[in-house]
């Protein structure tokens, strides 16, 4: 049997999101315990775990990753908890209340929520200081981006003990200072979908142009250097000549993008029965799998891209108020 080099982190709930969490955690070195309530769902999980790791790497899938009805003596002794139950705050809040009362005192409890901000289903918890939101994307194993969002009382030792884990796991956290509907993330994607709808409504451009000009223009910069570091090198004289010389326009954009879109009433003018004519219903496990070995791909070119990166992408952990 396989020894794990580090010590137990537990992830509640097998499903997708739990799963690429196990592969996580495990890929890391930790001996992972996989928590769900319905037997049947974790007769399955061997295999779709196996499935999973060998996206990621080429050797066998460690024997310490193991799987459990028992919550309580699965995190009796974790260092981390990883929650990822469904999107139901009074759900959270029951599986949450028994973590704590059965985890050690040292021990960090992350929920995985990407739409549910953590003060409102911790509130109640006796170690609400101990808990935080830590999202990941999906499938967490192929992606490293996961945001941190503490609650008003989550102490900032919590914080910088669930980074330091996921670093050590290979991920690549993003550090809110405080909580925020939709987090960070799912904030700046709003805005690229909203404006999508607005010019798929119009008529401006069809929906395969307009996934060409993100796959073109803007995600293979975006994915090097992120937002402020591609604007930074498109003007001669960085961040400052860039505001100087664009400001203005996208200001007077932003007057434009204002206003609200009614995505369905987009959807039932046609624009559904032209994307499914260029991608059927019928090949969506296709493409999912397709996107997947994409994403694994990508993986590894973004482990070696940081090997190689000339500046350490690191920030000061202090948010700029304008205010």
């Amino acid at each position: 049997m396989s020894a794990a080099t580090r010590p137990p982190v537990v992830v509640v709930g097998a499903g997708l999101v739990g799963r690429g969490w196990a592969v996580v955690f495990a890929r890391a070195g930790h001996e992972v315990r996989l928590v769900d309530t319905d037997p049947a769902v974790l007769t399955r999980v061997p295999a779709e775990l196996a499935v999973m790791w060998a996206q990621v790497e080429d050797r066998p899938l460690p024997e310490t990753v193991t799987t459990t009805t028992d919550l309580a003596a699965a995190v009796a002794d974790a260092v981390h908890v990883q929650e990822c139950v469904l999107e139901d705050p009074a759900l959270k809040a029951r599986v949450l209340g028994a973590v704590d009362a059965a985890a050690p005192a040292g021990a960090v409890i992350a929920s995985s929520t990407s739409a549910l901000v953590p003060s409102s289903f911790t509130a109640e918890l006796p170690g609400r200081h101990r808990v935080l939101v830590a999202h990941p994307f999906n499938p967490p194993h192929l992606h490293t981006a996961v945001e941190l969002v503490p609650a008003p009382w989550t102490d900032p030792a919590a914080v910088t003990a669930t980074r330091a884990l996921l670093e050590q796991a290979g991920m690549d956290p993003i550090e809110l200072t405080h909580e925020v509907d939709g987090f960070v993330a799912n904030r700046l994607q709003s805005a690229l979908i909203h404006e999508a709808f607005r010019l798929l409504a119009e008529g401006v451009v069809g929906p395969g142009d307009l996934d060409r000009a993100v796959r073109g223009a803007l995600a293979p910069r975006w994915l090097t250097l992120g937002v402020v570091g591609t604007i930074d090198l498109n003007a001669p004289g960085g961040l400052a000549d860039y505001v100087q010389r664009y400001e203005a326009m996208y200001q007077r954009l932003a007057e434009r993008q204002s206003d609200t879109v009614d995505w369905r009433a987009a959807l039932d003018a046609g624009l559904l029965e032209r994307v499914e004519a260029q991608l059927p219903r019928a090949d969506l496990e296709a493409r999912r799998a397709w996107r997947d070995a994409g994403l694994a791909a990508l993986a590894r070119f973004r482990e070696e891209d940081a090997r190689r990166r000339p500046w350490p992408p690191t920030d000061d952990g202090e948010a700029l108020s304008t205010s």
